[in-house]
């Protein structure tokens, strides 16, 4: 009975321990090419170093650990944790060198396989930070591994007071899988984000000197997105720096602190860029100080990292979400005020960040593990990087708007030579017609004081022959007298006439009137009026102008044009001499000419005929005279039709007046 009592104890010890090495142990690792991912037991355990790292796990209370917090039931001075896994490795990996990957870590701590030290993170005994951001891969010597048999890992934690955060996964693999593993993880890790904030520091430094130094970088803008990038490299101070550099409460309150002013400046920034306030926009900044104020004002009260990390998922948690659903509605409103393309890739980013923010907070606040690759510092360093070209291709932008506008002033620079000549020129031009209206008025004058004075001198000097000596004259002589008296009197009207039309025209008080008139009563008119002088002189004038052609003219100025061309010609041509005036139509335009039998024109005077300053007169075949302001005058009129004058003479052959005027 009692070798029975005894087999059946022993039984239950068998089936204890064998019911212990199941639960407390891995699955045999046979295969060096895969990744054993491994479970742990955790412990409070004593703070003596290599305490509780070999021995049996249901013996000394190990409980299974599901990844989420670290406990702290322990004093201050004495909460060391131990987390044991236990593992078998097939003897066909001995030829194999196997490595031990250990994730990013929020604790100091000492490795140990199998009761010996194989490796430390972090510094325990001295100032220290919890943050541990880069993977590690630790060899495991083949001389301590023992195969087919149970291996026992233990990692034994050093956290201090208020640090509860997990501890992350491990899993053995070959040395050339754990070394891709690690590198892979570390650069897209913490070395990656140390590069970009270096990258950041630059855009702080560029922007914030500028700011400074040059006056067109005075826009406050620009000093918001420096400071954006300082904040952000501040906020992810407890990335960068790794362990054994400063206390953790302090480096957690510096990270935590910086996110709330990374997201001021980058709300004040956005304020000022985008414009969508308005007049509302000093009141925005002064809500945006106010309720990030208030945050950084709660987390800087606080005494420990357990306090602060409490604190830190209240309130001010609650403000940075906030504040990213502020930037996506700001840009969001941007991008419908301005539809371009810089505006939605601004918008687009704002809502990369938030989707990366969720992201990062599933994993630590759902699964209570670190992500493979920690999102947020990347997107934030993004939209710094879209800024900084935003900013870029507005400043080309305005740098190619002044290049335009300098261009623009040196063209006018260069041209204004060319203006100065054209202004010079327009100067000696106006004088040229100051100098041309004075010859006009001397000339006006002379003809007041020579030309209109003669004939006045005639008519006195026969009317007091008449009235002396009638009596003593012949009725022949007495009516050549008379004949005399009112051919003088009638080309003294003409000359008037001519004077006072001319002086309106130079003042330009004549009035414009055209109108459908019939072309040949108009000449016949005019023919009519200067017949007492064409009989005096036994000359023909001849009106074949068609009697059915009308045409559209002002009246009284053709009047003037038609009756100086057949005085003139009437003037210049001998006893029994022939004038013939005519008109027909060439391209919409009536030509009328007047043609005599005259003595000519030479071809220096023809050069001079409708000069005022060359104006002059000769006396005519019966010793008529004129003051030659007739054709001047006429010239003028004609113009004022939209036509032309000019004429056809040859000395001692005649000559032929022709002048057109439009149809219409």
């Amino acid at each position: 009975m009692n070798k029975f009592n005894y087999l059946i104890k022993i039984l239950v010890s068998l089936i204890i321990v064998l019911n212990g090495l199941v639960v407390k142990s891995q699955s045999v690792y046979k295969n060096a090419d895969d990744r054993l991912f491994l479970e742990y037991f955790l412990l409070e355990s004593e703070h003596d170093e290599g305490s509780y790292i070999q021995g049996d796990l249901t013996e000394y209370g190990f409980q299974k650990y599901s990844y989420g917090v670290i406990p702290k039931h322990r004093s201050d001075e004495n909460r060391m944790i131990t987390i044991r896994s236990n593992v078998v490795i097939d003897s066909s990996l001995y030829t194999e060198n196997l490595c031990l990957v250990v994730f990013p870590s929020d604790y100091p701590c000492n490795i140990y396989l199998n009761g010996k030290l194989i490796g430390k993170r972090g510094n325990y005994k001295k100032g220290y930070t919890t943050r541990i951001h880069y993977s590690e891969s630790i060899y495991l010597p083949q001389s301590i591994i023992q195969y087919n048999k149970i291996n026992e890992l233990a990692f034994q934690l050093y956290p201090k007071q208020g640090e509860i955060n997990p501890f992350n996964k491990s899993f053995i693999a070959n040395d050339e899988d754990a070394a891709r593993y690690v590198f892979l993880r570390n650069f897209f890790g913490y070395k990656l984000i140390m590069a970009l904030s270096f990258c950041g520091f630059v855009f702080f430094v560029f922007y914030f000197v500028t700011y400074l130094s040059r006056k067109e970088y005075s826009d406050k803008k620009y000093l918001w997105f420096a400071f954006m990038n300082l904040f952000i490299i501040i906020s992810l101070i407890n990335n960068i720096i790794s362990h054994d550099f400063a206390n953790t409460f302090l480096i957690e309150l510096i990270s935590r602190v910086g996110f709330q002013l990374a997201m001021v400046v980058g709300l004040l920034f956005l304020v000022d860029y985008t414009q969508i306030f308005k007049e509302r926009g000093l009141l925005a900044k002064r809500v945006i100080v106010l309720a990030y104020g208030i945050a950084i004002v709660m987390l800087l009260f606080q005494k420990n990292t357990s306090d602060l990390i409490k604190i830190n998922n209240t309130y001010p948690i609650i403000v940075l979400l906030l504040g990213n659903i502020s930037f996506i509605i700001i840009s969001a409103l941007y991008y419908k005020k301005e539809k371009d393309l810089k505006s939605f890739v601004l918008f687009s980013i704002y809502i990369l960040n938030l989707l990366a923010g969720f992201s990062d907070s599933y994993y630590f606040a759902v699964l209570m593990i670190k992500p493979y690759v920690l999102l947020t510092p990347y997107t934030v360093f993004f939209i710094n990087l879209v800024i900084f070209f935003i900013l870029a291709v507005d400043n080309t932008r305005i740098y190619h708007l002044a290049t335009q506008k300098t261009e623009e002033l040196k063209s006018l620079n260069e041209n204004l030579g060319l203006l100065v000549e054209e202004r010079t020129q327009r100067i000696i031009n106006y004088t040229k017609d100051l100098e041309n209206t004075n010859k006009t008025k001397d000339k006006f004058f002379s003809i007041i004081a020579h030309d209109l004075k003669n004939p006045f001198n005639s008519m006195i000097g026969y009317s007091d022959i008449l009235k002396t000596e009638y009596k003593d004259l012949s009725d022949e002589e007495i009516k050549a007298d008379i004949n005399i008296l009112y051919t003088t009197s009638k080309n003294g009207h003409i000359l008037l006439d001519n004077l006072l039309q001319w002086a309106q025209s130079q003042t330009n008080q004549i009035n414009y009137d055209p109108k459908k008139i019939h072309l040949y009563t108009i000449v016949q008119e005019c023919i009519e009026g200067v017949e007492t002088i064409s009989k005096f002189k036994n000359i023909e004038i001849i009106n074949n102008v068609p009697k059915n052609l009308e045409i559209t003219a002002d009246e009284n100025l053709l009047k003037t044009i038609l009756r100086n061309l057949l005085s003139n010609a009437v003037k210049y041509t001998s006893r029994k001499g022939l004038v013939i005036a005519k008109a027909e139509i060439q391209n919409e335009m009536v030509e009328i000419s007047v043609k005599d039998t005259g003595v000519g024109i030479s071809e220096k005077e023809k050069k001079e005929l409708f000069l005022i300053e060359k104006m002059h007169s000769r006396l005519g075949t019966n010793n008529e005279r004129g003051s030659g302001l007739g054709l001047i005058l006429s010239k003028e009129f004609v113009e004022k039709h939209g036509g032309t004058i000019s004429v056809v003479s040859e000395e001692g052959f005649g000559s032929e007046f022709k002048f057109t005027i439009p149809l219409k």
